[in-house]
């Protein structure tokens, strides 16, 4: 059992709240790096898991003649929703629907705790504890996968969802969305200008695609697209053997990413570029890996899907699709997808 494990069980019971945001800093202080990472995990993830369980009693509550007992409704949830954190489940076991609101209230009080001491850290502490936290949301991201797949075949539609989850990590990586709003573009090769983290391809996304791509050692990954820098951010912590290479078109997201890049001390193997992909005169690199989200206009799709293709004829590749991207890679260049989340997430092997 992890040390903090005992003394946050008792925050999250605390109903005190004027007293509670001092013991949560008192209690956070001490951890390290590695441990705070562990840490945010649990608490973001009860967050959105116990927002899940309110919303099960509720729906539950409806249905039903008598009073929900709350004991038995809690338990089962241990079996797969709540598995990743067994070591409170006789605190949750023991409370009341009004106990486990509480409980998601203080999680993200301790949250919003937890990323204002990790910002006041030394860069080389961020790295370690964004590194540590992303390994263990590949691994939670993996465990919904498998509990949706099963879900699935049960017939039950309502399911745990962790997809926004995580977005506080970005004030670690210090991601600044509120400069679109002060850019002015002349040309459209974005369709999504100014949207802000809506440009960006979500954690689970990233984490997925990492995970089953599994790209060979020393490879090299291109993301045409890169926004804000969020996808080479991951690839460059989970992945430091392999060379990244984000292509953007907006150059404040460039200089966004790029200097996350330097202060994690990744950037020697992620490189940003800002880039009008539609333009005749710009030739993708040759690589093994590439990233699209939906994002372009028909005019660049044809544009860099031409390119792939030309590249595939030499070498095998993978293309990573999000989104409606999917739709021009369904063609016989590539293999049938390998897909995730109701194919919102894609993979394409060239033949």
């Amino acid at each position: 059992m992890r040390s903090y494990k005992f003394e946050l069980s008792k925050l999250l019971t605390q109903s005190d709240l004027s007293v509670f945001v001092k013991e949560c800093k008192v209690f956070i202080e001490p951890i390290a790096p590695k441990e705070l990472g562990h840490l945010f995990v649990d608490v973001a993830f009860l967050r959105s898991a116990m927002k899940f369980i309110e919303d099960e009693h509720w729906i539950q509550s409806k249905k039903a003649e008598n009073e929900i007992n709350f004991n038995k409704f809690i338990k089962k949830f241990f079996k797969l929703e709540l598995s990743p954190v067994l070591f409170l489940h006789a605190d949750l076991e023991s409370s009341s629907i009004e106990g486990i609101r509480q409980a998601g209230k203080n999680a993200a009080l301790i949250e919003t705790a937890l990323i204002q001491q990790i910002k006041s850290k030394p860069y080389s502490d961020r790295k370690i504890f964004t590194t540590t936290t992303l390994q263990l949301m590949s691994e939670l991201f993996e465990f919904e996968h498998q509990l949706n797949l099963q879900k699935r075949e049960d017939g039950d539609d309502i399911s745990l969802s962790l997809y926004r989850t995580f977005d506080i990590l970005d004030q670690v990586f210090e991601l600044n969305y509120i400069v679109d709003e002060a850019t002015s573009l002349e040309q459209k090769e974005r369709l999504y200008e100014g949207a802000g983290v809506g440009v960006q391809s979500s954690y689970v996304t990233t984490l997925m695609a990492l995970r089953y791509l599994n790209p060979a050692k020393n490879s090299r990954f291109v993301d045409l697209g890169s926004g804000y820098g969020r996808v080479g951010l991951v690839v460059g912590l989970m992945r430091p053997d392999i060379d990244f290479i984000g292509y953007e078109f907006v150059e404040g997201r460039v200089n966004i990413a790029t200097s996350t890049s330097h202060n994690l001390g990744i950037n020697q193997h992620v490189h940003f570029h800002t880039q009008d992909l539609a333009s005749k005169s710009f030739q993708i690199p040759a690589a093994e890996t590439y990233y699209i989200f939906d994002s372009f206009s028909d005019e660049t799709y044809v544009h860099v899907l031409a390119r792939l293709q030309e590249i595939a004829t030499a070498k095998k590749i993978t293309v990573v699709t999000k989104g409606n991207a999917r739709l021009w890679f369904k063609n016989s260049n590539w293999s049938a997808p390998q897909e995730f989340n109701d194919g919102n997430l894609c993979l394409f092997r060239s033949r």
